[in-house]
């Protein structure tokens, strides 16, 4: 058959060279999965040869490019499937070929072939994914733990607001992505189901084994119902619902590094910087850019993947299948790039801890300390405390000083307590503003250790179950690449 150019052109050539590129040994995986199922039928007792052939072919296909584009094939499967058919019928004849090649299309449709594909290639993207982002926690909590005593000032609406730590600021980013994992082991486990075997969407009247099929590919089940397995589409959205979370909520962090960057507090590596064709003394922060459009692209491809299903029928499989699965695959390669850059900076770094002491101490960030001073020693309500340290910041401003300088007759010109001049210089330290907020959660070095041991361990949790997953995978990937005597059994 002949297609209309732009069918040609727009669609099935595209779609082929991306199969081709990204789909080719899920559909050998598939193909395999599904013929040793067949083998196991009744109706296959007494053909075992032509079956054992079928395997055999499989399997050689797997040394061989995958075959390119042809005029009047519609696809990579059916080119798959006329490569087969040549290499059969060269072997043992136009009908004993057709007869073993006739085996691979019992029971199977490309709705459930062309879904159990993209499952397979999307859970191995997204598994690569997983174990970045189990990179990324890691790099935060080691970065963190070296730094539980580094005063940065945290700013609110663009300007200084209160004295923290370096560490407290990590340990926060590692809990949001914390948060991720928790998304990410969802949906490997939601994306953990086969659809192999529901054929165009009622099944098969020969009876497959389902579960032998999903535990070939390495998955935990097969999907329960037929038609959920080839119409619903919608472990798709976990992976949209990732490109947004991860990619909006880790490019607010590279942002905060490419300004901390800026400030020079924050050097990255010189083999994580480029340099200006015109300006010898530049050091642009393009791994930390690069990051940042990479997390950008995955957001992006999301809301591709989110308004490619709307408004379409239940049962259409073009608009949740061939057509968005480019942007799948946009989705989990521009987050997996952008966390490997983003490790590779924090890897990659080295803090200027006496710069930030030195701006620590010249803010005005630790008031919120003096008014809370105020209450305690001078039996003051909060918001007359909350005055006096706002009048003693605009005195010390118009006079040019930090308010590390202040004297206790400064504090009397403003209305305040006679406080003696240690306990003042004391609630004025950016390093006691942090050592005093040592409840749950807070910045002092003995809160954040213990939030760093309990984030340590709830990371080698989430390790463990993307490894036993993994392991699960790759185990049935080596037992269904691999010929043995228990290949048809």
């Amino acid at each position: 058959m002949t297609w209309h150019p732009a069918y040609a052109e727009r669609v099935l050539v595209p779609d082929h060279r991306f199969a081709a590129a990204r789909l080719y040994p899920a559909f050998l995986d598939a193909l395999t999965a599904h013929a040793r199922t067949v083998a196991r039928l009744p109706a296959a007792a007494a053909h075992g040869d032509q079956l054992a052939a079928l395997d055999a072919g499989l399997r050689r296909q797997r040394d061989l490019p995958p075959p390119p584009p042809e005029a009047g094939v519609p696809d990579l499967y059916f080119a798959l499937q006329r490569r087969l058919e040549a290499e059969f019928v060269a072997a043992s004849g136009p009908e004993a070929g057709a007869a073993t090649l006739a085996w691979l299309r019992l029971g199977l449709s490309r709705n459930d072939l062309d879904m159990t594909a993209y499952v397979l290639a999307a859970r191995d993207s997204l598994l690569r994914v997983a174990r970045r982002a189990g990179e990324l926690r890691g790099a935060l909590l080691d970065l963190a733990a070296a730094h539980v005593g580094t005063v940065v000032i945290a700013t609110t609406h663009h300007q200084p607001a209160q004295p923290t730590t370096l560490a407290h600021y990590l340990v926060a980013v590692a809990a949001m992505v914390g948060r991720d994992h928790d998304r990410l082991l969802g949906a490997l486990r939601r994306l953990d189901r086969c659809p192999l075997g529901a054929a165009a969407l009622a099944g098969s009247s020969h009876p497959l084994d389902r579960a032998f099929t999903a535990a070939a590919l390495g998955f935990a089940e097969p999907v329960a119902n037929t038609y959920d397995a080839v119409a619903s589409g919608d472990w798709q959205l976990d992976v949209a619902a990732l490109g947004q979370t991860l990619g909006v909520g880790l490019s607010r962090v590279v942002h905060d590094l490419v300004a901390a960057a800026s400030d020079g507090w924050w050097r990255l590596a010189d083999d994580l910087v480029q340099g200006s064709s015109i300006m010898p003394q530049k050091r642009n922060p393009v791994t930390l850019e690069h990051a940042r459009t990479r997390f950008g692209r995955a957001a992006g491809a999301a809301q591709m993947l989110a308004f490619s299903g709307h408004n379409v029928p239940f049962g259409d499989v073009n608009d949740i299948g061939p057509d968005v699965q480019e942007a799948v695959h946009t989705v989990l390669d521009a987050l997996d790039a952008g966390l490997e850059l983003l490790v590779a900076c924090l890897r990659g770094a080295t803090i200027d801890t006496d710069r930030l002491a030195a701006r620590a101490a010249a803010t005005d960030t630790t008031a919120t300390e003096l008014a809370d001073e105020l209450v305690r020693t001078g039996g003051h309500p909060f918001p007359e405390a909350h005055r006096t340290a706002a009048a003693l910041v605009r005195l010390l401003a118009d006079q040019g000083r930090p308010l590390a300088t202040a004297t206790p007759d400064d504090l009397l010109a403003c209305g305040g307590p006679p406080l003696p001049a240690e306990v003042l210089a004391e609630a004025l330290a950016p390093a006691a503003f942090v050592a005093r907020r040592n409840g749950l959660g807070g910045p002092a070095p003995e809160s954040v250790r213990s939030q760093i041991g309990r984030a340590r361990s709830e990371l080698a949790e989430y390790h463990r179950a993307v490894d036993l997953t993994t392991a699960r995978i790759d185990a049935a990937y080596r037992s269904l690449r691999t010929p043995g005597k228990d290949t048809l059994a």
